[in-house]
């Protein structure tokens, strides 16, 4: 585009140049005809022109004749020649609505005289129309308007012998003179536009509208003379000597009610559109005004008087030229502009930065927040999710009218749409500096919007899914993905697939698609998270305060620290309730249910969308999914950014915490399928984390939200096929992955989302579908269910040793807390004090781990006891139990000196009255008997005694139950005095035949590949369950891996034949020896007729 600068003066020049050869004119010109004043249509092309800038240039409107003679020393401009169209156009009646009849004081002219010659009729009306007067006494009209005087013109009429009347060949003179002339209170742009109003008004009262009728030839001429002047008033303003800029009167006219004769109305525009093709400037000045808005609107809010703006530039793009014309504004999109200017330096920044969340406005809805009760801040956040809500639909309304205006007009919207989300990807950074990205408010609002703009082709048939190309991130697309991690590759993996460009175009439905996505990602989940990061910082904030507050004795005898200490308290407490009040303001518009429904609709077809890449044959909702998915995943799939999932498990898990009510069962069922398919193809998503969220969200869908209701997914999750087929495989799948989910928080990580699966099988354990699934899983996928089950019974072993470390913490941190007074200083108090609440935290956390674990596996041996009392598990579930009732009685248990154990979730009667169940659960079994009884480290026969003592004490079984208990006992301390027995038999044991790592004898020994040491098989298995790798020098291992010693096994044969057959011999003879003994005594003592049983 050329410089504005220098196109504005060619073009004023040109003008002046054309005004100084009008004044060697005959000013007797005629009127031009109806069929050269009307020769366009109101609706010009549409053809792109070059971007404007804020100083357009003025139109080329050619200068009227003048008399020769003329005393007057100014340029003075004329009408312009017919057009050169000979096409004839029909003028119909306008059909907007009638305008007002006085404006400031101005009613039509009465009806003509009788008559009245054509002469007299037009002066009087022209002097009406444009206010002016040739009689220099007569300052206002009747109605108190001012008038404008020419008596340049008067004389120069007097001079000539011609009558003193105003006409259309002398009106622009009378204009120029008038014009130059006004007083500074009156701009000549000010007058042009009332006068303008006022033709406008006076023709459309024509009804004879035929070239025939000379009054309607004079109105027309007039209305176009006006018009040209018009536009020189805006363009031009130093034509009348004046300095104003007149793309600022232009923007305050378009700010103007259009009833208002400073306002411009729809006939204004019309006539303007008429010019675009011929006078650039005029374009070019439309442009310039709504850049001009749009900068004042920057500086505007909620608060104050934003509508007309919007109203405005609403009204104006109802044209498309206009709306065209707008979109190539240099400011529209400007890549060159930072993040956090974007709201304010594009066109359309300043309109989308209006919300409730600008900091003026969240303290008018969220006054002393402090104080507000909850009834209060849920009525304020209903008022503010209507404002919003309301400007949410006009920016909508603007931007849809943009798109629609023409295919260029369409591409620059998207390419403004890209750049505000490329340019604020820091928005999802772990600490967000705010000057750096765009703001919460201006986010959520092109979120919105472009949601609204989704919902054509977002039907609930997913009748244009097959729309959405994939191949889009591969054709140059709009969204930059780059630097975004992806579901299953890494950077150089990404790379090399990028670099491949697909073939073909990239659609509009595709376009908007992927722009959605990340407005997701960078919008409302992006404001979740700061969101999330405010709260913990005004919790802490809150605590300082308090602190702060109690400190204030300190400085009471200090008058001067005493000032500065309320000072900073003041502002102290100013920064907490602007917080507190942005906070408000936030979840008022995170709330807003039909913003949340409209966002639920597009994350279904996300969902629906990335099932259907991931189907056999792409065709998903139209065919079946089934799983296992195909084992070669789709690198398109792979290739995605992770974004994909994270906005669908942000919102969908947003919603059911807050809102579930808003949920249906068509929604939910995709999701579902969406969480069970990738939970049990956990290899297609490389993220442990973004699985854990699946997770979640089915978690949060067993969460009752009625009272006394079910989870707003618990009748899907029992009734759906794909569920009940899937569900508890994927569940038990991600919770042996969990065990290495990495990260710092790794521990907190990995049992969190272990406490969430026990929920959801809680959830679905009353249907027998679902436990007739976990015994197929014990009975077919042996390995699996073991690996599932060792991981289980170790989670109840820790999380129980932590929460009594935790709670042997808490009792000593508080101990030194009370004992040391004040001799701590305030830092190591502090210290202690944030120990102390450190160990509180955890000692909750893995409490209500371990009733939730112990749960777990009771209600598992309840329903499956032969399951849990397999060879590969009954050993280390014995050692559990054994671990578990020995810190759980006397003498340990008497160790837990801690208060209020109620507020750990710790209820040590229930907690044992729950081990017990699982021994009894499996107490008919006696290969799990036997497991108990062998157990060196744990088992111990009074353990048991002082829990039965404790169940009866305080009767927490029933009678039968603690018959049952005590024949337990009793059976297990048989077996230990059996097992005993045979173990003496075998005497000492040679170390070749020792396990390495249990040092009992080995029953099964095999040979590990790479160490090539000989371990029992049992006891590498249970350590593969919980480490793939060789115990000796940690390269990775499968029990696939290890060879069989079949030489040691049939060495320990030997050894155990020999053994037991010396001992058998050893008894013999010790019992032979014993009975001769006897023989000899009896034989010495015997009576004579005593029997000899030596023979």
């Amino acid at each position: 585009m050329s410089d504005p600068t220098a196109d504005s003066d060619k073009i004023r020049n040109k003008r002046l140049a054309k005004l100084q050869q009008s004044q060697s004119q005959s000013q007797s010109s005629p009127p031009q005809s109806q069929d050269s004043l009307i020769s366009q249509d109101v609706a010009p092309s549409t053809s792109s022109s070059p971007a404007p800038s804020p100083l357009p240039s003025a139109p080329q409107t050619p200068p009227p004749s003048e008399s020769s003679n003329a005393p007057i020393n100014i340029s003075k401009p004329s009408s312009p020649p017919p057009a050169a169209s000979s096409t004839r156009i029909r003028v119909t009646p306008s059909t907007i609505t009638p305008q007002k009849r006085e404006v400031n004081g101005f009613s039509r002219p009465t009806s003509a005289k009788p008559n009245e010659p054509i002469e007299q009729w037009e002066d009087r009306t022209l002097r009406n129309l444009f206010r002016i007067t040739f009689d220099s006494a007569q300052v206002k009209d009747q109605h108190g308007q001012v008038l404008h005087q020419v008596p340049q013109l008067r004389d120069e009429l007097e001079s000539e012998g011609q009558p003193v009347l105003l006409n259309n060949a002398i009106l622009e003179q009378a204009i120029m003179e008038a014009g130059a002339s006004l007083s500074q209170r009156i701009t000549p742009h000010d007058w042009l536009f009332g006068s303008w109003k006022r033709v406008t008004r006076i023709s459309k009262a024509v009804k004879d509208r035929t070239p025939e009728n000379p009054k309607w030839t004079i109105l027309l001429e007039a209305r176009r003379l006006c018009m040209n002047w018009c536009i020189l008033s805006i363009t031009t303003p130093d034509i009348f000597d004046a300095t104003y800029d007149g793309i600022d009167a232009l923007a305050d006219h378009l700010l103007a009610d259009p009833d208002d004769d400073r306002g411009v109305c729809q006939d204004f525009v019309n006539e303007a559109l008429t010019r675009f093709e011929e006078d650039e400037s005029i374009k070019l000045a439309f442009v310039g005004a709504v850049e001009n808005l749009s900068r004042r609107l920057a500086k505007e809010n909620m608060n104050t008087a934003y509508q007309p703006y919007v109203s405005m530039l609403r009204h104006l793009i109802r044209y498309k030229p206009i709306a065209v014309a707008i979109t190539e504004s240099a400011i529209f999109v400007d890549a060159s502009v930072p993040a956090a200017q974007l709201e304010v330096a594009s066109l359309l920044g300043p309109y989308f930065q209006l919300s409730p969340l600008q900091a003026e406005v969240t303290s008018s809805f969220f006054y002393e927040p402090k104080t507000m009760d909850p009834g209060k801040v849920r009525t304020n956040q209903t008022s503010l999710q209507m404002t919003l809500r309301t400007h949410q639909d006009e920016l909508f309304d603007i931007v849809n009218t943009l798109v629609r205006a023409s295919p260029e007009a369409r591409e620059r919207v998207l390419d403004w749409f890209a750049l505000v989300v490329n340019s604020n990807h820091k928005r999802r950074a772990m600490r967000v500096d705010k000057k750096t990205v765009s703001s919460d408010g201006f986010m959520i609002n092109v979120n919105v919007v472009l949601d609204k703009l989704c919902e054509p082709f977002i039907d609930a048939r997913f009748s244009k899914i097959d729309r959405v190309d994939i191949d889009y991130l591969r054709r140059n697309p709009r969204v930059d993905i780059k630097d975004e991690t992806k579901i299953n590759v890494d950077q150089d993996q990404s790379d090399a697939y990028f670099k491949t460009q697909a073939p073909g175009t990239n659609n509009f439905i595709s376009e908007l698609f992927f722009l959605t996505v990340a407005s997701h990602q960078y919008g409302i989940e992006a404001a979740r998270n700061i969101l999330k990061e405010m709260d913990r910082e005004l919790k802490h904030m809150a605590k300082q305060l308090e602190q702060f507050e109690g400190e204030r004795h300190k400085y009471i005898n200090n008058p001067a620290q005493l000032e500065m200490y309320d000072k900073a308290l003041k502002k102290y407490r100013d920064q907490h309730d602007k917080g507190l009040s942005y906070k408000y303001a936030v979840q008022g518009v995170l709330l807003d249910e039909i913003t949340q429904t409209r966002s639920m609709q597009f994350m279904r077809f996300v969902t629906v969308w990335l099932l259907r890449q991931v189907s056999p044959n792409r065709q998903f909702p139209n065919e079946k999914l089934t799983l296992p998915l195909s084992p070669e995943q789709p690198d398109a799939f792979k290739n995605l950014p992770e974004y994909f999932l994270e906005i669908i498990s942000g919102n969908f898990g947003y919603i059911m915490y807050n809102m579930p009510q808003v949920i249906s069962p068509t929604q939910s069922d995709e999701l579902i399928m969406l969480c069970i398919a990738f939970l049990r193809n956990a290899e297609y998503i490389k993220n442990p984390y973004l699985k854990a969220s699946l997770v979640t969200i089915l978690f949060r869908g067993t969460w009752s939200w009625r009272q006394g209701g079910r989870g707003i997914l618990a009748d899907q999750y029992n009734s759906m096929p794909f569920a009940t087929e899937n569900l508890l495989h994927s569940l038990m799948q991600f919770f042996i992955e969990a065990e290495f989910m990495g990260g710092h928080g790794q521990f907190f990580d990995k049992f969190n989302v272990r406490f969430e699966i026990f929920q959801i099988i809680k959830c679905i354990w009353s249907n027998p579908v679902y436990r007739d699934n976990l015994l197929r899983e014990a009975k077919v996928n042996i390995e699996f269910f073991v690996r599932f089950v060792n991981l289980l019974l170790n989670d109840v072993t820790f999380v129980l040793d932590e929460s009594f470390t935790s709670f042997h913490q808490i009792y000593d941190i508080s101990h030194e807390l009370a004992l040391a007074g004040t001799s701590l200083n305030e830092q190591q108090r502090q210290e202690k004090e944030e120990a102390l609440e450190s160990a509180k935290g955890k000692a909750k956390s893995y409490m209500q781990l371990t009733n939730e674990t112990v749960g777990m596996v009771k209600l598992f041996t309840e329903a499956l006891a032969d399951a849990f009392t397999m060879p590969e598990i009954v050993q280390r579930l014995a050692d559990m139990l054994d671990y578990n009732l020995d810190a759980m009685v006397p003498p340990k248990s008497t160790s837990l000196k801690v208060d209020n154990l109620q507020e750990y979730n710790f209820n040590p009667k229930a907690l044992l009255s729950e081990i017990v169940d699982v021994y009894l659960n499996l107490s008919e079994k006696e290969n799990f008997i036997l497991a108990v009884a062998r157990d060196g480290r744990s088992y111990k026969s009074e353990n048991f005694v002082a829990a039965g003592n404790i169940l009866k004490k305080f009767v927490l079984k029933s009678p039968q139950q603690l018959q049952r208990w005590s024949r337990l006992i009793e059976r297990i301390a048989k077996a230990k005095s059996e097992d005993e027995a045979a173990d003496a038999d075998l005497g000492e044991i040679p170390d070749e035949f020792l396990d390495p790592l249990m040092y009992t004898l080995m029953e099964d020994p095999v040979m590990l590949p790479i160490s090539k040491i000989v371990i029992d098989r049992s006891t590498i298995r249970s350590h593969l369950l919980s480490d793939p790798h060789d115990p000796f020098n940690r390269v990775p291992l499968k029990i696939e891996d290890v060879i069989p010693a079949t030489d040691v096994k049939e060495k320990i044969s030997k050894f155990k034949e020999e053994r037991i057959g010396n001992r058998r011999r050893d008894f013999v003879e010790t019992v032979k020896t014993e009975d001769t003994a006897a023989g000899v005594e009896s034989s010495t003592t015997a009576p004579d007729d005593a029997m000899d049983t030596s023979q």
